[in-house]
C-alpha cells in the first residue's frame, strides 16, 4: 500500500500538469501547489515541473528580468 504523501505528491504532479496544460496562468498554479498537504521539497519539485512547463520564450524573458533586477540591486539581498 502507498503512503499518504505519495498519493497526495501524486495527484499533485497530475494536477499542476493537467492545469499547465490547459494553459492556467502560472501565478494560479503556485497558489495550488502552496495549498497541498505536502513537504516543502516536494511542494518545490512540484513548482520545477510547472516552471519547466511554461513557454520557452516567457519563461526566458522572466530569468532575464530577475538577472537584470539582481545586477541592478548590486546583488544585495
Amino acid at each position: 500500500m502507498r503512503s499518504t504523501a505519495h498519493l497526495y505528491r501524486d495527484r499533485g504532479r497530475e494536477q499542476v500538469e493537467d492545469m499547465m496544460e490547459q494553459g492556467m496562468p502560472f501565478g494560479h498554479v503556485e497558489d495550488v501547489i502552496e495549498t497541498l498537504r505536502l513537504p516543502s521539497e516536494h511542494k518545490a519539485a512540484l513548482w520545477l515541473l510547472a516552471w519547466s512547463m511554461r513557454d520557452p520564450v516567457i519563461a526566458l524573458q522572466d530569468a532575464r528580468l530577475t538577472i537584470d533586477l539582481v545586477a541592478a540591486n548590486g546583488g544585495r539581498r
